[in-house]
């Protein structure tokens, strides 16, 4: 991820709720969910470290980045 900002929980379920999070959503389930569902547990134990590492390869590419540049923009 870009930087180590935090976000609210509301920031975070208006994400989920737009069309881009959506899109985030299903490119971070394109192995059955695993990587998602491990990056919840390690944020959910407190390792935010461990949660970002894992979803990392999906949050850098071009087309997360185009959805969150998206997303910012509202």
């Amino acid at each position: 991820m870009e930087k180590n900002s935090q976000i609210s929980a509301q920031q975070l379920k208006d994400l989920a709720a737009s069309p881009e999070g959506q899109r985030l959503i299903a490119m971070m389930q394109k192995d059955g969910g695993e990587t998602a569902r491990r990056a919840a547990e390690a944020y959910q134990s407190g390792d935010v470290a461990a949660a970002q590492a894992l979803l990392q390869s999906v949050m850098q590419s071009r087309e997360a980045d185009d959805l969150r540049k998206a997303f910012g923009k509202r």
